[in-house]
């Protein structure tokens, strides 16, 4: 237990390295200064801000940018640090080490992402936001993107233990996938977490007039039914994730 609390302290501070949180501070600012830009000249409304901040910029942009670099790093880090045969010395299973490091990167993880979005509704609110009180606003929001982290950092986390170069595969489903299959007619996209992510923002603000404004071409799906998706999304890659670590065979350390 001690050698796995450890992992896990050790995995927590390794993602504190300051280019990733200055990526995440630069694409907080960008977002937060749209938002000012566009407050000068008109009023935030609740179902703009939802529209026009979080559902397109922060979570289809920012979220899955952040947990990448984050959920790649678990594995990643240690493999390009020739680290990972001193770590799997220690007296725990693999897929024991696999879960202390991804349970690292969560706290981290969730502050950014959760904080950003606190951040961006205090910034609507300070100029000309919505008629809600800050912490109603920010409520709206919060349990959409704590799922909605855990299913991306899930995912990233199980892509950095299968492939070498996890960055660039995660860049291109992110875009390839997340954004552009989001948009594709039919049942297709519900293999992205952002039509659940969506899906659960929309019945969020649903008394708000938040919604998808061609209800029959995007089909949501139920806000509880979106929310225990995306955790059993979680909960497979992170099963996944350890199943995988455990069994492979990593030939690229020395």
């Amino acid at each position: 237990m001690n050698s796995w609390l450890y992992l896990f302290y050790f995995s927590f501070r390794r993602q504190l390295r300051p280019r990733r949180l200055v990526v995440a501070f630069i694409l907080f600012a960008v977002i937060a200064l749209l938002v000012v830009f566009r407050g000068f000249f008109e009023p935030w409304e609740v179902k703009s801000f939802s529209r026009w901040i979080i559902a397109l910029p922060f979570c289809r942009f920012f979220l899955p940018i952040i947990t990448l670099t984050l959920g790649t790093a678990i594995i990643g880090d240690d493999r390009e640090d020739k680290t990972l045969v001193y770590l799997s010395i220690r007296p725990i299973s693999r897929s024991s080490m696999y879960l202390a490091k991804l349970l690292g990167s969560l706290p981290l993880a969730l502050g950014i992402s959760l904080g950003a979005v606190c951040g961006l509704c205090a910034v609507t609110a300070f100029f000309g936001g919505p008629p809600l009180p800050l912490s109603e606003l920010a409520w709206m929001f919060l349990p959409t993107i704590t799922c909605a982290t855990l299913a991306y950092l899930a995912f990233f986390g199980w892509l950095g233990a299968v492939f070498r170069h996890a960055t660039l595969i995660g860049i291109a489903h992110v875009f390839l996938v997340e954004f552009f299959m989001g948009q594709v007619p039919g049942v297709l996209k519900r293999i992205s977490i952002s039509f659940y992510v969506r899906c659960m923002l929309y019945d969020a603000g649903g008394e708000h007039g938040i919604g998808p404004r061609n209800q029959a071409f995007f089909q949501p799906v139920g806000g509880d039914e979106a929310a225990i998706t995306l955790i059993s999304v979680a909960v497979g890659f992170l099963l996944l994730g350890m199943y995988w670590f455990s069994r492979r065979e990593y030939r690229d350390l020395t």
